[in-house]
């Protein structure tokens, strides 16, 4: 891995799959907390509100939840597949490509398995938990490079120092 061009083109260890999850798993409850936070001055007389960290916590256990036994396993499959599909390609875009457009059938795959486990197969009726489960599964691919990258240029570094 000492070409930061093929850093996309190798498998993630599974310390950085469980760290990337847990950030998709804080990012995204963060923004959808405070996406439906009604403040104060709007709020209805005679209405109850939870407390912005209770939703936070509630958010950050259900997507959790989703990220650890729907996401984490299928993309452990999906990383093996492209690998083995990205050995046939020559060049590095069509590499990255082909990795991309894994993630993007694994988005798929895991909205469409949380419909059919939590919704009983009513797939169009909750079109917004399988957007979500997409956007989270993309954002847990952007976090897994971004991790993967940091931690590549601080072996890198810690290399120059010493060496």
């Amino acid at each position: 891995m000492s070409n930061p061009k093929g850093l996309a083109l190798h498998s993630v260890s599974f310390p950085v799959r469980i760290f990337s999850a847990l950030l998709t798993c804080i990012s995204i409850s963060v923004i959808m907390v405070f996406i439906n936070y009604v403040p104060i001055a709007e709020r209805m007389e005679n209405t109850y509100y939870y407390p912005l960290w209770y939703s936070l916590v509630i958010a950050v256990l259900i997507t959790l939840a989703i990220a650890i036994f729907l996401i984490l396993p299928l993309s452990l499959l999906t990383d093996a597949v492209t690998m083995s599909l990205t050995r046939r390609f020559k060049g590095v875009a069509m590499q990255v490509v082909s990795i991309m457009i894994g993630y993007v059938l694994l988005a798929g795959l895991s909205g469409v398995l949380f419909s059919i486990f939590v919704f009983r197969g009513n797939t169009f009726l909750y079109m917004d938990a399988i957007r979500q489960i997409c956007i989270m599964t993309l954002i847990f691919l952007g976090w897994q490079y971004i991790l993967r990258a940091g931690s590549y240029w601080l072996k890198n570094n810690t290399q120059a120092k010493t060496g």
